[in-house]
């Protein structure tokens, strides 16, 4: 395995061999397999969200890898017993949009028809009294608090009284329990924290589109297959009484620890004992929610806008709608910020959504499109509910960060965090582009148009002038002075 699994600790098995496939958690460290070889390899960065307020934390996870398994998993410590919900599997790009929004490109139409052209061109410590109110657990003990099916992922919240009970409960139900794992285990133990075990195959991650009649469908994984590509994405909302990410175990994984972490929350922040350097953007809530909620921008190549035809025109509006772009980000955002508005750990249409997505599990559905359907069952509650709390984005603030973590800081504690405010002259997308995760180019040819448009030309050239800028108030003076003088001439002319 060559790239870092942040919060969780994947779980996968070898799909090789007559022996039934047991799960064996690698993200957080070493795997224990029989063979040479690591058994899969990530694929990308790893990509995390996280949010946090007033006592509640989100963060979400979409894990991509490849190799020849069968079983893919996750050991998540957390504070206290988390809900469990299936996010979009586009969710990190249209995170990515929601701080770094796409242009759209127009060519203008000045010499003949070429076409309307181009596309996109606070840091306070978790009380060690985690699990308040919870009872007294054995230490040879491993109790179920909760089981539940999330879509592709079979999950059990558990509370152990050692590691040792923690290993046996794993070995019992297919997972490999790999050493160098008891000590972290054990303070979590100690801390009264929990844990959730998710396990699923990944062979049945395919498109497999509905059609009348289908009952059942064949998605397992041929012997001595692979699988390359990421797994469903799942967001966990817990209570906390500080912000914190718990990821000691990835201090056991091979390779670069390179980590790309999306952080909202009050105010601007840094990852404690990890280099200032890494942090690449902040990005104030009130820009997020307008580049949510505005028009894409518009850059006409090879004239003004005045030079576009009515045709390229017709459909303008529509390609500049930022929804298909970052609309689930501004769910997932929303959704956030109403739990700890409320102070519920889960809303009625996720929980909707999920009676949905087992449906589609028995039958053998999963893909795009039975997500789409699903969305469109929960659309208008979810829409009521979160639609009316997005403005109050604008009080909080996406701290991105990206870079490779110290294996020998992280191996001491979980990611804690602090305010910091990055210099203004590296916070832009010219030095890191949230999109490309680098570098981004900065465009200079044609004409960026942001915000509203004018329905015609002509409006456009009379919203470049003074009067066209300021319409009500020189309307406003000029009716005033109209009223006055006729007032004065018509008085005057009474007294003749």
């Amino acid at each position: 395995m060559t790239r870092v699994t942040l919060i969780f600790c994947i779980v996968i098995a070898a799909a090789i061999g007559p022996e039934p496939a047991q799960a064996d958690p690698c993200g957080m460290v070493p795997p224990v397999y029989t063979g040479p070889g690591d058994p899969i390899e990530r694929v990308g960065a790893q990509k995390t969200f996280v949010f946090y307020k007033r006592g509640i934390e989100t963060f979400v996870i979409r894990p991509g890898f490849r190799g020849k398994v069968e079983q893919f998993g996750m050991l998540i410590p957390f504070p206290t017993p988390p809900a469990i919900r299936k996010v979009p599997d586009t969710i990190f790009s249209q995170i990515a949009a929601a701080i770094d929004p796409p242009e759209i490109v127009v060519y203008a139409n000045r010499w003949g028809n070429r076409g309307m052209l181009g596309g996109m061109g606070s840091g306070a410590r978790v009380k060690r009294k985690s699990g308040k109110g919870g009872l007294e657990i054995r230490k040879n003990q491993v109790r179920v608090l909760r089981e539940e099916a999330v879509g592709m992922y079979e999950v059990a919240v558990l509370q152990a009284g050692s590691p040792a009970a923690l290993k046996r409960w794993m070995e019992n139900h297919g997972y490999k329990y790999p050493k160098g794992m008891d000590a972290a285990c054990n303070d979590y133990v100690k801390l009264r924290w929990c844990f959730v075990a998710v396990k699923t195959r990944v062979g049945q991650k395919k498109k497999v589109d509905p059609r009348p009649g289908l009952r059942k469908a064949k998605t397992g994984l041929p012997a001595g297959g692979s699988f390359s590509g990421h797994v469903q994405g799942m967001g966990f909302r817990f209570k906390t009484d500080g912000l914190v990410v718990p990821m000691r175990l990835s201090a056991f994984n091979k390779g670069r620890l390179r980590n790309v972490v999306y952080i909202l929350t009050n105010g601007p922040k840094r990852i404690n004992k990890i280099p200032e350097r890494v942090v690449m953007r902040q990005i104030p809530g009130w820009k997020l929610y307008r580049n949510l909620t505005r028009p894409l921008p518009l850059r006409v190549i090879g004239g003004t806008f005045k030079d576009i035809s009515k045709w390229q025109r017709k459909n303008l509006s529509k390609r500049r709608d930022p929804t298909p772009f970052n609309g689930q980000a501004a769910e997932l955002f929303s959704s956030d910020i109403l739990a700890a508005r409320k102070r519920k750990l889960s809303h009625p249409f996720e929980e909707r959504e999920k009676v949905l997505l087992n449906i589609g599990e028995r039958l053998g559905l999963r893909g795009p499109a039975i997500d789409k359907l699903n969305a469109k069952v929960i659309a208008k509650s979810r829409n009521r509910a979160v639609n009316r709390v997005l403005s109050q984005l604008k009080k909080l603030t996406m701290t991105v960060v990206d870079g490779d973590f110290p294996r020998d800081v992280i191996a001491k504690d979980n990611l804690r965090f602090a305010w910091y405010r990055m210099p203004r002259e590296r916070n832009t997308p010219a030095r890191y582009n949230a999109r490309t995760l680098g570098p981004g180019s900065v465009r200079r040819d044609g004409v960026l148009y942001r915000g509203a448009l004018p329905k015609k030309p002509s409006e456009m050239r009379y919203a470049r002038s003074f009067a066209g800028r300021h319409a009500p108030l020189v309307l406003s003076v000029a009716t005033s002075f109209l009223v006055l003088f006729g007032g004065v001439w018509f008085y005057r002319r009474r007294r003749r």
